[in-house]
């Protein structure tokens, strides 16, 4: 892939709605129409994987250790990655919502786990990997990039990389390529997370993994969305230009 001219990026800059930020920061919210441009047909929400962590289960403390450092049971969390084990490390979000009682809404997020968790949110790190934040993992990609193959042909792509991590560097983040191209570039290890942003050339998609994100947002075509939403590799949910994306966004009751 070869840098790229800024100008490139415009499109999505001038066409993401600003952020209008409230005197109360606790009434902050981002919408999805605030990091992607509000034009598409459909959008499509993509978890990032949960991966179950059985270091402290193959190698728990004592009683009295765990006394001692005041470590919780965290008994549902424990089962659920002990039950899970002879299905391999991965499972979807849906599946711990379930065993947590946290609905699963297109508004889902990472925050609503450890509310669930609370007084020990501890727990959550102790036996599960994830969401990773702004980053589509290998596999996850490789499942992206097939779907978006054919609703891109052989036009040239863009990719954005964060800003946040090359501050103060001289290090390019915007580069064009093909989307065959993406993969191996990442492989090289210069850039070790997905890019912020990708787009082919007609605008006819836009894929954002948002640095501080655990999920990825795509817009498109409605074919192009429907085709994400049945990846089976992914876990995905369906949401629109008004899906609020932040941190604080509540738990359904």
């Amino acid at each position: 892939m070869i840098a790229a001219e800024p100008h490139t990026f415009e499109w999505i800059k001038r066409g993401r709605e600003n952020v209008v930020s409230p005197a109360d920061r606790n009434q902050w919210q981002c919408r999805v129409r605030n990091i992607v441009p509000p034009i598409f047909q459909r959008y499509a929400k993509i978890l990032h994987c949960l991966e179950a962590h059985y270091e402290h289960i193959d190698r728990p403390l004592s009683d009295r250790e765990a006394e001692i450092v005041g470590l919780p049971d965290c008994g549902s969390v424990k089962t659920f990655v002990e039950v899970k084990r002879s299905k391999g490390p991965r499972f979807r979000w849906k599946e711990i919502a379930d065993v947590l009682e946290v609905p699963f809404a297109a508004e889902i997020t990472h925050g609503w786990f450890a509310k669930r968790l609370e007084p020990n949110p501890q727990c959550w790190p102790r036996f599960i990997w994830g969401p990773a934040e702004g980053n589509l993992d290998v596999e996850e990609r490789d499942e992206l990039l097939a779907v978006l193959k054919p609703f891109s042909g052989s036009q040239q792509c863009y990719f954005r990389f964060a800003e946040m991590p090359f501050a103060g560097t001289e290090a390019p983040i915007l580069f064009a390529g093909s989307l065959e191209d993406l993969q191996p570039f990442l492989l090289e290890g210069k850039y070790q997370f997905s890019p912020e942003y990708w787009w082919p050339e007609d605008h006819s998609w836009c894929v954002c993994s948002d640095y501080d994100l655990t999920f990825t947002i795509v817009g498109g075509s409605a074919s192009l969305i429907d085709r994400v939403l049945r990846i089976e590799g992914l876990e995905t949910t369906e949401a629109n230009t008004d899906t609020r994306v932040d941190s604080l966004v509540p738990m359904p009751q």
